[in-house]
């Protein structure tokens, strides 16, 4: 199967859309600087803000109110711009990737709410990364297939999604991407852990210090070649390859040998069937942190050795973009390979919980494989509840740096395993659809009360949507595939669906499927006043080759 990228759509801090992305990209010029839109006290932190309000983002993406969030005003914007370049006409399957999804809005009325007034609360169900999705789907005609939330790896991860819909035969095009947008919550989360910039970031260079953060959005579309010559669409460039791994090393930094990195590096190029020497360029994950760059630059000459590419991180003219970052660099990369006439580019991108992706795009027709399902079993679930003797499973030391609600995952997931007999986990697949609530209304709760200071490192780790799989992906070893959707209540299914499909695709051989929910009385308490309600969820089961 060959799969041909036939429309773009970008907003990042260097512009609105792929011509004004396309020019200060090629001219090098940035778009990081003193933060001007969000209502932050840190002025020191240089961030890459798109430069327009909530009101004007409302305005170019054609929305009725700026009370949508502002990551799906960005969203919007990108969406709109990659769906009339492709010129589709028909409802296709939209794959987004988010962390943050509506935190922006849960910032802004979370506290007001704590403090009696319930104003427009409603507005909060737009929280879940879930809706982020649903919503840019409804607004442009397109069918909701999924929410990767990997965090900084979910846009990359989403348009791997997307490219396996197309070699399952599930659609025959294909948008992909993701949106990020800056908020208080993730500026001091990233500050906890003490790794923000207060100058422009310099990637792999020997004084850098830290990231610059940034927002955006951007969605390509992704197309079967025949679709796509039988309509006489414009076609950017081919995939030609792809690779999702674990590093299994920490909740937030990378190994020093870059082991993940590098398993997804070669991976991508087994898929696309090429040699280092092939490839030309690499958009590098490149944040500009010590321990990141260290890791990456490892991974890169174990994988390239002598046939060393071009390798650059784009991030000091953008910041980084976190969960959006994936599918903008692809934009980039894009770019890059037209302007210069590369035959292959890679694009690497990599998130908490040791979650690593790489994208290999041509210049050229390219050849993957398409997916035939074969015998796959699912084997009994296992569900826990209460907090349950987790010591058999558990270390003491890393028990203590666990929600209740996380140990009940891991417990799970392990009697899941013994219950299936299978020997060895290949790859970790977990839904959820607020991820995990209780460190997050700990950050919500310490921000209402103090502002911007002294925010909990632990709990932001514990925040991210992926912090489950990544954490039982540590405690298993296991370091091949590894995915988190934020879904609505169906999640389990949606998870066991992927699951099915990567094991077909030859990912893996078996899958260790979890559904994770956690809440705490607080946001409990929110939901039932806008007409949700939530509950502890932890079930896991195995899927596998029968």
């Amino acid at each position: 199967m060959k799969i041909a990228i036939t429309g773009v759509g970008i907003v990042s801090a260097l512009g609105v859309g792929m011509a004004a992305n396309k020019e200060r990209l090629l001219s090098g010029k940035s778009g990081v600087g003193v933060p001007r839109i969000l209502p932050t006290c840190h002025k020191e932190w240089p961030i890459g803000e798109v430069p327009f309000t909530c009101d004007e983002l409302a305005v170019l993406a054609g929305a009725e109110s700026s009370t949508l969030s502002r990551n799906i005003l960005l969203g919007l914007v990108a969406l709109k711009e990659a769906v009339a370049d492709a010129g589709i006409q028909s409802p296709v399957p939209l794959v987004s990737g988010t962390t943050v999804g509506g935190m922006d809005i849960t910032e802004r009325y979370y506290h007001r709410w704590r403090q009696g007034d319930n104003g427009q609360i409603a507005l909060i169900s737009q929280h879940e990364a879930g809706f982020t999705t649903a919503e840019l789907a409804r607004r442009c005609g397109l069918v909701d297939a999924g929410t990767p939330s990997t965090a900084c790896s979910s846009a990359l991860n989403a348009i791997i999604c997307g490219a396996g819909m197309l070699q399952a035969g599930k659609a025959r095009q294909v948008v992909a991407g993701g949106t990020e947008a800056m908020t208080l919550f993730h500026l001091n989360g990233f500050a906890s852990l003490g790794i923000l910039s207060q100058s422009l970031c310099r990637p792999f260079q020997p004084d850098r210090d830290g990231i610059n953060l940034g927002e955006g959005a951007a969605y390509i579309v992704l197309e079967e070649e025949q679709s796509a010559l039988k309509r006489k669409a414009a076609i950017y460039g081919y995939l030609a390859g792809y690779a999702n791994t674990c590093d299994a090393y920490h909740a937030t930094t990378s190994s020093p040998d870059g082991d993940g990195a590098y398993a997804a590096m070669s991976n991508a190029m087994k898929m696309a069937d090429i040699q280092p020497a092939s490839i030309s360029y690499i958009n590098a994950h490149g944040t500009a942190t010590v321990n990141n760059d260290a890791s990456e630059w490892n991974a890169i000459k174990r994988v390239f050795g002598e046939h060393m590419p071009e390798v650059e991180s784009t991030k000091p003219l953008t910041g980084h973009t976190t969960s959006a970052s994936g599918s903008i660099e692809t934009v980039f990369s894009i770019i890059r390979m037209q302007s210069r006439r590369y035959s292959y580019v890679m694009n690497n991108a990599f998130g908490f919980g040791g979650n690593d992706s790489s994208l290999i795009l041509s210049s050229h027709p390219a050849d993957l494989p398409s997916v035939s399902y074969c015998n796959i079993k699912e084997c009994e679930a296992v569900e826990t509840a209460g907090d349950e003797n987790y010591s058999a499973y558990i270390p003491m030391m890393q028990a203590r740096r666990m929600t209740a609600t996380m140990r009940r995952m891991v417990v799970a997931a392990y009697k899941a395993i013994e219950k299936s007999g299978v020997p060895h986990i290949d790859g970790i697949i977990v839904g959820t659809q607020w991820g995990g609530m209780v460190p997050t209304v700990n950050i919500l709760e310490q921000m209402a009360e103090q502002g911007e200071q002294d925010i909990s490192p632990t709990s932001f780790m514990n925040s991210t949507h992926n912090a489950a799989a990544g954490t039982i992906a540590r405690m298993l070893q296991c370091k091949g595939y590894n995915m988190t959707f934020a879904t609505t209540a169906g999640g389990m299914d949606a998870a066991v669906e992927a699951a099915r499909m990567s094991i077909a695709a030859g990912m893996a051989k078996n899958m260790l499927v979890c559904r994770y929910d956690e809440v705490d009385e607080h946001w409990q308490s929110l939901l039932k006043m806008i007409g949700k309600d939530s509950k502890v969820i932890t079930k896991a089961r195995v899927i596998c080759l029968d």
